[in-house]
């Protein structure tokens, strides 16, 4: 695993402009930032700050954990297969149906919980949010308020299930008495957050999937109709922030010209041959960003 110690940065410390990174969700095409943490790691540029949603929730929780970036692809392949969502929770589809015996209320989804926090559980054990260097936060939203709700304290393997919960596919999880969904339904990709904390630099990692035009399924007519209205979302939240930062946020738009699904293991090579081209392609950019003075 990676030192997760100080390390000498790209600049020295008393002009060194503070990067915040920002990784989208997007299930396991979130696997396309690990050539950005190439990068990084070895432009020997510091990072002070990194903020996940959803599966981009993973990938910046593994960084922060320690995790190399050649070892993360191992850690989702590892934990992550079809088995985890063949856990159906009958009871649940009978109450969204009202059969008897059936029972839906914010506690419930179609696919049960204790399958995903067990993969969480065995990737990180006991880990807390404040003990992650640097610092990780993570995007969730609140079930009950529909608010958007950043999550720095507490087990990671509780954050990131509250992170990437996608109700109703997946139940909520109750944090101190609150109720988390996914981050996405109320940032997708959260560059506000690193305004906020007077990042001077921010990575922005935006995956973007090509929608299906004729999805079949429930399972695959709800992933259509979220991200439809999750795209938008995205597009006038990066607006915003964009006009209030002060400084400078470098997006790395992913695209990918198929429907990929969270647990199509198989495509990860594509995946990351896709994160590759695309932060080959704006290295330069990337690089001359972290040469700017400090405002």
């Amino acid at each position: 695993m990676r030192d997760t110690g100080t390390t000498d940065s790209h600049k020295p410390a008393e002009s060194r402009l503070k990067v915040g990174v920002v990784i989208g969700g997007g299930g396991l095409k979130s696997l396309a930032a690990i050539p950005l943490f190439k990068l990084l790691r070895d432009a020997r540029i510091e990072v002070d700050l990194l903020v996940g949603c959803s599966g981009g929730g993973i990938m910046a929780t593994a960084w922060g954990a320690g995790y190399e970036p050649e070892q993360m692809r191992a850690l989702i392949t590892e934990h992550l297969n079809k088995k985890l969502f063949r856990h159906i929770d009958y009871r649940s589809i009978m109450g969204i149906a009202k059969l008897p015996f059936g029972r839906f209320d914010k506690s419930s989804g179609v696919l049960k919980a204790s399958p995903f926090r067990r993969m969480y559980q065995r990737i990180y054990g006991d880990l807390r949010l404040e003990q992650l260097h640097p610092e990780t936060i993570l995007q969730a939203t609140d079930f009950q308020t529909g608010d958007g709700v950043i999550l720095s304290t507490g087990l990671v393997a509780d954050a990131v299930y509250a992170s990437g919960a996608l109700f109703p596919i997946l139940p909520p999880i109750c944090i101190d008495g609150r109720w988390y969904i996914d981050g996405a339904f109320s940032s997708n990709v959260p560059v506000m957050e690193a305004v906020k904390r007077n990042m001077d630099v921010i990575i922005a990692v935006v995956l973007q999937e090509q929608l299906e035009q004729d999805p079949q399924g429930f399972i695959n007519c709800y992933y259509t109709v979220q991200k439809t209205w999750v795209r938008a979302l995205t597009r006038s939240q990066l607006s915003l922030s964009v006009d209030l930062h002060h400084h400078e946020i470098v997006i790395i738009h992913v695209p990918f010209d198929k429907y990929i699904q969270v647990w199509d293991v198989d495509d990860v090579p594509s995946i990351l041959e896709a994160g590759q081209r695309v932060v080959g392609e704006m290295k330069d950019e990337i690089l001359s960003a972290m040469e700017s003075s400090p405002v």
